[in-house]
């Protein structure tokens, strides 16, 4: 076995190992630098002088991989390019946009348009976990493993007759936002080669360092500020964005536009064409034609003019945008604009190059804590120079493996011979003294450049490849046939043997287009993706085929999960609740007549997705109330009290201070909550108060007394009566009954008594609730009917829901609801 290394080593960037086994030359990616003092190609020259390349593999699409592939690829038309398909996909976006910038630039480009699509003509797909020949005149085996990282990604595991070598590639064990973390088995390799980013460092608590992002955005929201999240396209910015929505779904995050733009946005496309290289909660999602990443508050920047209303917007906003290092894209123009700004903030959050923009930014802030040399600091961005006012944070979301993680992969896999790549030389030399501590073997810190010999004379035996057995079916795979293969394998492997999709076909025994194979079985009933590794796939077990066949509903925890997600913070939704045994989704909006039109087809919407019926609570949220009028008045006005009145959909504040125009708050306040608001508006508005100059008043309790005796013979008597006076100081008096709907039927009677007694009368808008569940209870208990829970009452509507546990007849559920109606004045609706 022969180890070049033609890039990649003792740097970040430009990765290119040249591999010979069993007389072959095989590539391990062929990446660019993105610094624009070294070179940009990795040195193909060596790779020319050692007999040129018979295959490559791919590790993951990002550009320091990939960037140099067209070239490559055009020098060895021969050789097969091997990758996951997400990678390919991922691929094709990264190249293209390439070709962009090198159109711009002066020099002379690298690749040409002819070049990618020769290359992409030439690659082969394969699903992490499957072993594949790379060659048909040799035994040479290959295997991706998850890598974590990014989507796609994958370590790399070869074995020959000459030995074994494994590839980490870009790794993580973390389990981020988007997927899952890295899945290497223990595997037997005699050479690895493992990446070392962060072979010097441990990194932050993960949940800390989202929390601490969070309540930064929050501090520059609260002070009218925007950030900028610059961030690779491909990985970090979608973390950030699941981040950032997640939060303010909970209500963590204050509620504010958040922007994504750049290449950002092809990449999250490719995310959503590739659900079974994602986590799973995102998968079955997409499955159901959920947008992951986008809703009322994250939003694509659709045109370059939209930038710039962006930017001259007074509004708070966030914004993601490529580059993730400023070194082009949109993130510099926003950097050019926010810098100057002390509101705003630039919020790093991933790997910055020595001399990218985004290093000298960090630069900064760790070297210079004064506050008076704030003034001064500048950075270049693109041609010009920029004064950095605004706020700078660095927040440690890595998509790398630090120290401890990588020496745990080392002595899980145990190889003898380790060499240490991408990385500078401080951390490659703290990783191998870490390394050298637990593994009794070889550890190299190669240079760009350097060849190594290395005859294994004793390899490692490795684990026998399972063989399974064949159907010899000569036709496609279709939804008619996957029965058939269900069956096979669920009574020849079992359900708990998990198998990729290229192991589904072999068994199958027809050589068909891997895509279109997991298109079936994830839409099918027999087969469901592994939980946390996806692109894996087991055989349902024989009792769970009818529940899978039947209409999808949810399981309650992931339906009222997805509740937070499809009806944001700032929906108002500040409750939720399920009733199990009727698939029903109990949603609590602090104004529901609001939400009811303005979130009708998002409520259609998730009926859809999660087979729960969708129920929204009457009842208007009081406390919603009061923090609606405190932000709508001004700071220097006094609010006294703020009354709500459920029966006439009225909200009456008293206020003292210089109060902004009536017409304007009301309808504002009516946009929001769908209710009237009153100002200052007492008793002495009412027509019904009448000064108190009758002479012939009654003396108040004898009054009280006359009312009882009024109302002795009446079917409905108020259960309380009140002595109340204006501001003005006039006397009326206040009944109150089971419901103001019965009281307003005695308005004969009450006119009466005015007459009378010499008071103004008025009903109270109050309804006795206690008196009312009663009444319900009652009622059903003389028909004999069971009530599943208590009856639930709701003044904004003057209803009450009743929920039963037995089928009534239509005679005897309406006349239940007759005799409740007459009793309270409510409608009672029997469930």
């Amino acid at each position: 076995m022969k180890l070049i290394f033609c890039g990649g080593a003792q740097e970040v960037g430009a990765s290119c190992y040249l591999v010979t086994i069993d007389g072959k030359n095989i590539l391990l990616d062929c990446g660019i630098r993105l610094t624009s003092s070294k070179d940009t190609l990795p040195d193909f020259r060596l790779i020319q002088e050692n007999g040129g390349i018979d295959a490559i593999i791919i590790s993951h699409a990002h550009t320091d991989h990939t960037g140099a592939l067209p070239a490559i690829s055009r020098q060895f038309p021969n050789a097969l390019i091997y990758m996951t398909h997400m990678s390919k996909d991922l691929t094709r976006v990264l190249l293209y946009d390439s070709l962009k910038i090198m159109e711009r630039e002066p020099e002379i480009p690298i690749y040409a348009e002819n070049h990618v699509q020769e290359m992409l003509g030439r690659t082969v797909c394969f699903s992490p976990n499957f072993s594949f020949k790379l060659f048909s005149d040799s035994n040479i085996t290959a295997t991706f493993y998850s890598a974590g990282h990014i989507a796609g990604a994958a370590s790399i595991y070869m074995v020959g007759s000459e030995g074994s070598l494994f590839y980490s590639g870009d790794i993580s064990g973390f389990r981020q936002n988007t997927i899952e973390g890295a899945t290497v088995p223990k595997l037997r390799p005699d050479v690895a080669i493992f990446e070392s980013t962060y072979g010097d460092k441990l990194h932050a608590n993960r949940q800390v360092e989202e929390q601490r992002l969070i309540e930064s955005i929050n501090e520059v929201i609260i002070n009218g500020g925007k950030v900028l999240v610059p961030a690779f396209a491909l990985g970090r910015a979608q973390e950030v964005i699941l981040i950032l929505k997640k939060a303010m779904n909970r209500g963590q995050l204050l509620s504010c536009p958040i922007y994504v733009d750049g290449m950002v946005k092809d990449i999250c496309r490719i995310y959503k064409l590739n659900p079974n290289y994602l986590r799973s909660n995102l998968a079955k999602k997409v499955f159901r034609g959920v947008d992951i990443f986008y809703d009322d508050n994250v939003s694509p920047v659709a045109n370059p003019e939209f930038r710039k209303e962006i930017l001259e917007s007074k509004n708070p906003c966030v914004i993601i945008a490529s580059s993730g290092m400023l070194t082009g894209g949109p993130s510099q123009m926003y950097a050019q604009s926010l810098a100057t700004n002390e509101n705003n903030l630039i919020a790093v959050t991933g790997y910055q190059d020595e001399e990218s923009p985004g290093k000298d930014l960090l630069k900064i802030i760790e070297t210079d804590d004064d506050a008076d040399k704030k003034q001064d600091r500048t950075i270049k961005l693109g041609e010009r120079e920029i004064s950095v006012k605004c706020r700078v944070g660095k927040f440690g979301l890595s998509a790398h493996a630090d120290k401890m993680e990588i020496l745990n992969i080392a002595n899980n896999l145990y190889p003898r011979r380790i060499f240490l790549v991408h990385g500078n030389p401080e951390a490659i030399n703290s990783l191998g003294k870490e390394i050298q501590k637990d593994i009794n073997g070889f550890i190299y810190a190669p240079r760009n450049g350097e060849q190594y010999e290395i005859n294994i004379k004793k390899p490692r035996k490795q684990r026998g490849i399972s063989k399974y057995p064949n159907m010899k079916r000569n036709e496609p795979l279709t939804q008619e046939s996957i029965k058939e293969l269900w069956e096979f394998v669920k009574d020849n492997l079992g359900t708990e043997t998990a198998l990729s999709a290229e192991e589904l076909m072999e068994i199958w025994g027809y050589e068909q287009d891997t895509l279109e194979v997991k298109e079936i079985l994830n839409n099918s009933p027999y087969f469901e993706p592994n939980p946390r590794r996806m692109f894996l796939y087991h055989a349902v077990k024989e009792s769970e085929i009818e529940k899978l066949s039947e209409p999808k509903v949810m399981e309650v925890n992931e339906m009222l999960q997805l509740a937070d997600e499809f009806f944001g913070y700032e929906s108002g939704l500040y409750k939720k609740g399920a009733r199990f045994d009727d698939k029903i989704a109990l949603l609590y909006f602090n104004f529901p007549d609001i939400a009811k039109t303005k979130y009708y087809s998002k409520i259609k919407e998730f009926e859809v997705h999660t087979g729960w019926r969708v129920e929204i609570n009457e009842n208007v949220n009081k406390s919603a109330i009061d923090e609606i009028v405190y932000n709508l008045f001004p700071a220097d006005v006094t609010i006294n009290k703020i009354s709500y009145m459920p029966y006439s959909g009225k909200v009456k504040v008293l206020a003292e201070g210089e109060l902004p125009d009536g017409k304007m708050l009301s309808d504002k306040f009516k946009e929001i909550t769908g209710l009237s608001l009153a100002v200052n508006e007492e008793n002495e508005t009412n027509p019904n108060i009448l000064a108190d100059t009758n002479i012939n008043q009654m003396e108040q309790n004898e009054a009280l007394r006359h009312i009882d005796e009024k109302f002795y013979a009446q079917p409905h008597r108020p259960y309380k009566k009140s002595i109340k006076v204006t501001s003005n100081g006039v006397k009326y008096i206040e009944l109150s009954f089971i419901s103001k709907p019965i009281g307003e039927k005695y308005s004969n009677v009450i006119k009466e008594l005015e007459r009378e007694t010499g008071y103004s009368i008025t009903v109270s808008d109050s309804c006795n609730q206690i008196e009312i569940i009663n009444i319900t209870k009652r009622l059903i208990n003389e028909k004999g009917i069971k009530a599943k829970r208590n009856p639930s009452v709701f003044l904004d509507k003057m209803s009450v829901q009743l929920v039963v546990d037995q089928d009534i007849d239509d005679l005897i559920k309406k006349e239940i609801e007759k005799q409740f109606l007459d009793m309270t004045g409510l409608i009672l609706e029997i469930k």
